[in-house]
């Protein structure tokens, strides 16, 4: 599965300039970044550093001189990817081959590294956070300027790209369809979905909305009553715009700070909020490309 496939514009357009490129480089060179069991990554043309608002990605973007090479040393899980991020709707994608992405020209919101070695899930390693600059030989640090913060950059309030999860979903043993996106490498499912799936488990959970307050509760131990509809998956997905869910979330009567997303009308929730919440298991088989969702077992990390 390509976790990161079309997922999101958000980190783009959240990584907002709040300090000036530091120059630690008189001249473009190549930085290594080490990962777990012996895997790295080297980028060439490394120019200068700069500070952005950390989302959750890190605090550091690396600038880069055209044409620079990402060479990814270590056997690759398909999960890999080196996103570009052009605008606030979508992501483009850059070809790997052979272990290597050469990223010729910049990039309205800069590039994504997302390392993913074989053996490893999404999101053991941090994403390395690029802005390609120029072209041809290249310039001394303190020649790059920074660019001016983006007109259009948008907070986490704002709307998002959500790719609909390509990923076989495995309860306890059995294949089960959900309509399901993602959304910045995380999966999002229905929480009635969810509710329904585990239902008559020991981790069944009941729903309740309370439109006057605006809150959905989750009530663990309790036994799901389906309102109908549920587990329904469209035969063809598409990419869809995605808006953060305006309702409170309750979980046994307090207030839980779930990530959620109305996208078509309905409330999606991050897949490991719930499973934290409610203390089932989620694993991930990249080889299988499938996530598995256990009543049997309680949430790790």
């Amino acid at each position: 599965m390509k976790v990161f496939k079309k997922a999101t514009a958000l980190l783009g357009s959240v990584l907002l300039l709040t300090t000036l490129f530091s120059a630690t480089a008189s001249a473009a060179e190549e930085k290594r970044f080490d990962f777990k069991d012996g895997n790295y990554v080297t980028i060439s043309n490394v120019v200068s550093t700069k500070k952005v608002e950390d989302v959750g990605y890190g605090d550091t973007k690396y600038v880069v001189q055209a044409p620079a090479t990402v060479t990814f040393h270590g056997k690759l899980s398909e999960e890999t990817q080196v996103a570009r991020w052009d605008d606030l709707e979508s992501i483009g994608l850059v070809d790997i081959k052979d272990g290597k992405a050469v990223l010729t020209e910049s990039a309205e919101f800069g590039y994504g590294v997302f390392p993913v070695f074989e053996g490893q899930a999404r999101g053991d390693n941090k994403p390395i956070l690029l802005d390609v600059v120029g072209g041809g030989a290249a310039a001394p640090a303190d020649e790059v300027k920074a660019p001016e913060p983006e007109a259009h950059a948008v907070t986490q309030a704002g709307p998002v790209a959500a790719a609909p999860t390509a990923a076989k979903v495995i309860v306890d043993g059995k294949a089960v369809a959900f309509e399901a996106y993602n959304i910045d490498g995380n999966n999002y499912f229905k929480l009635r979905d969810l509710a329904m799936a585990v239902n008559g488990t020991g981790k069944s959970f009941a729903v309740g909305w309370d439109a006057a307050k605006n809150a959905i509760s989750v009530t663990a131990g309790q036994a799901y009553t389906a309102e109908g509809g549920e587990l329904t998956a469209s035969a063809e997905l598409a990419a869809r715009q995605a808006t953060p869910t305006s309702a409170k979330v309750y979980v046994g009567g307090k207030e839980a700070a779930f990530t959620a997303y109305n996208i078509g009308g309905n409330n999606y929730f991050k897949l490991r909020d719930v499973a934290k919440a409610i203390d089932f298991g989620v694993t991930w088989n990249a080889e299988a490309n499938a996530i598995g969702i256990d009543t049997k077992v309680s949430y790790t990390e």
